[in-house]
């Protein structure tokens, strides 16, 4: 008997899709609270869980029929720190055709569309993603037909793919910040939740550049136990490629990461630190668990010509206290490498009016304490060799160690020909806590250490010695500056300042400096400040350049950052003695500089009899080798000019209202524990 192939093969192409079209209209029609209540109840029988929606399950018809929900919530554990554990937009189940044709509702994969995810553990390490049956008992149920049966553990059936767009995954611990995980597209695919899980996505850190990763990632039942498994992931990031390799299983963490790329800074937000950008950057690196404790290892790290190598150290002791060791060594850092990190740029709507306070040059920042008492930190930094700058740096050391009640940051280094360093202290105890701060340097060029400290003075080919000792009360910078004590003194060597500081000074005195478009030039400088009360009052002055010197004194508000002057010259020659009249200057950050010529101060700065010359006390003192004329003749100005100290400005009542011990506004900050 003949089969008529032909016939039946388009009898088939029509009988399919009408059969298609007849199972979605069946699934269309059909009641699905039916389905909902049953899918609410396999997860509560599961996990223990309520499931809920704020808007019904709906038939999606299309090409790939769906079930979509809207505002679906799973509840948090009971300790939990906010009632859902997941939050999720939009939820579409993808139903499977193949299951349609039997009458069934099968779904194949899912899609969630933003979705809020909080992981989180209590303070006894209880995480939220522990799920269990609720109490229902496990004995035998007449009307189940198995009276002589153990019930089976219920399971929800599994789903080989879904997909996240536009979620975010935030992993809170106690006493650690929470880790904020932005999930723009990712898919994740499984045959099973004990096998490897395969992900294709991006994933970024808030505001921070997205990695683009495929791979395996351990196994979904890992993930909800912690100990995810196999991890092998590599892909893109910031223009570059970055590799992922190891395990993370019962027996610790043991992960390779290598990454290389045209800009280091991309791991800022990563590590939440300021990384300068800089590139091309190479990095290999080691994470893993020894004992009780967790490290990482830095093999290699090369940005442009600068290398570092280093380790940190992460563990907990029996008293609960963390403990943090960090160790680097950068054997060369090149300044022409590196720039300062990047910052998101401020949208137009958020420019300050044109009448906002100026920005001041020492920001109110918090001295970061909190972790006084709870954490103990030592952090030590060699650095072999600093270049790209005006003076050769090396063998400089940075450390940091805190312990129960205080912390203190120290650094030295060894510029040209000259030595610097300093040495911050703080201490949180009491109600507002004390920061001491000494720092001094030796034939150092101002250039390069206003470069390393982040501001430019103008300064050119000066080289100076400073002796610094402050101390104050506050939990920020400004609140201990403005209650400081101490005294501030420095001695300059020939230089030049550039021509634009004194734009606003008279032209008398202007033609009495000399110079040209380059700078004003100097021989020397030296002065001493008395800080008391956040207010530092400059009693020595001593300025010498080729054509004048030139004595004074005045205050610098440490508190408002302004300042007040007054200046005596004495020409060196008689052709401009006519220029050598006082003056008095006011500015301040962020301000104009304003001056005015005070001619009546000259004949209340001497005393009776001959005036010592000025010029002729800096030239003998220049005599001596190797010496600061200018040091030397700071110390006697008050004989050669008795007058001076009278007429020297005062701080305003502004100034001075806010004493030291009394800031305005405190911060709380941690305080001694009286249980200790």
């Amino acid at each position: 008997m003949r089969v008529p192939w032909k016939r039946l093969t388009w009898i088939l192409a029509a009988a399919v899709p009408i059969a298609a079209v007849a199972g979605i209209i069946w699934v269309g029609t059909r009641d699905l609270s039916r389905f909902q209540g049953r899918m609410t109840e396999q997860v509560r029988k599961v996990t223990g869980r309520e499931l809920a929606a704020r808007v019904p399950l709906s038939i999606k018809l299309g090409t790939e029929p769906a079930m979509v929900a809207e505002g679906v919530t799973l509840t948090n554990a009971s300790w939990g720190s906010r009632p859902e554990l997941a939050r999720v937009r939009k939820l579409t189940l993808f139903l499977d055709p193949a299951s349609l044709f039997l009458g069934e509702v099968k779904i194949g994969r899912v899609l969630l569309e933003g979705a809020d995810i909080l992981v989180e553990r209590n303070e006894v390490g209880d995480a939220n993603l522990d799920m269990l049956p609720p109490p229902d008992g496990s004995g035998p149920h007449p009307g189940e037909n198995r009276s002589l049966r153990l019930r089976t553990a219920p399971a929800f059936p599994w789903i080989t793919a879904i997909e996240v767009r536009d979620s975010v995954l935030t992993i809170a611990e106690q006493g650690r910040p929470p880790v904020v995980l932005e999930i723009p597209a990712a898919t994740f695919k499984s045959s099973a939740p004990n096998q490897p899980l395969q992900l294709e996505g991006k994933f970024a850190a808030p505001q921070a550049t997205p990695l683009e990763l495929t791979g395996t990632a351990g196994s979904f039942d890992g993930w909800m136990r912690g100990l995810p498994g196999n991890i092998d992931v590599q892909g893109g990031f910031g223009g570059g490629k970055i590799a992922i390799k190891g395990s993370v299983n019962a027996k610790g963490t043991n992960l390779a990461i290598t990454s290389d790329g045209p800009d280091v800074s991309v791991f800022g937000p990563y590590v939440r630190l300021p990384v300068p950008a800089g590139g091309p950057y190479s990095l290999n690196a080691k994470a893993g668990t020894l004992r009780s404790s967790f490290k990482v290892e830095v093999t290699t790290l090369k940005v442009g010509s600068s290398e570092l190598t280093g380790e940190a150290l992460f563990r907990v002791d029996r008293k609960g206290t963390s403990t943090v060791t960090v160790n680097a060594d950068v054997s060369r850092l090149d300044i022409g490498d590196l720039k300062a990190a990047p910052s998101a740029a401020a949208p137009a709507a958020n420019t300050p009016p044109a009448n906002a306070p100026p920005a001041r040059l020492v920001p109110t920042m918090p001295f970061q304490a909190s972790w006084l008492g709870r954490t103990a930190m030592s952090v030590t930094v060699r650095l072999g060799e600093i270049v790209g700058l005006g003076s050769k740096v090396q063998n400089a050391s940075v450390t940091l160690t805190s312990g129960e009640t205080r912390f203190a940051f120290r650094a030295a280094a060894t510029v040209g020909g000259g030595s610097a360093g300093f040495d911050l202290v703080y201490d949180p105890t009491g109600r507002i806590g004390q920061a001491t701060l000494t720092a001094s340097a030796s034939r150092v060029s101002l250039a390069d250490l206003t470069t390393l400290l982040g501001f430019d003075v103008g300064l050119r080919d000066a080289v100076g010695d400073i002796d610094l000792r402050l101390r104050g009360g506050g939990r920020n910078t400004r609140d201990a500056l403005n209650s400081a004590s101490g005294s501030i003194e420095v001695a300059v060597t020939k230089g030049q300042w550039p021509r634009s500081q004194f734009t606003n000074w008279p032209g008398e005195t202007q033609r009495l400096l000399g110079g040209g478009d380059s700078g004003v030039p100097f021989n020397c400088v030296a002065g001493r400040f008395e800080v008391s009360g956040g207010i530092a009052h400059l009693r020595r002055l001593v300025v010498d350049t080729p054509r004048t010197t030139m004595v004074g004194g005045g205050y610098l508000s440490l508190r408002t950052e302004g300042f007040e002057f007054v200046v005596a010259p004495e020409a060196r020659d008689n052709q401009n003695a006519a220029l050598a009249v006082p003056l008095r200057v006011k500015g301040g950050s962020g301000r104009e500089t304003a001056s005015a010529l005070d001619p009546n101060l000259a004949r209340l700065l001497v005393g009776a009899g001959v005036v010592p010359s000025l010029s002729a006390q800096v030239n003998q003192a220049a005599k001596q080798a190797g010496a600061n004329p200018c040091a030397i003749v700071a110390p006697r100005v008050e004989g050669l000019r008795p007058g001076l100290r009278a007429q020297m400005p005062v701080p305003s009542a502004a100034d001075t209202r806010h004493r030291g011990g009394r800031p305005q506004a405190q911060t709380a900050g941690p305080q001694r524990s009286q249980g200790r």
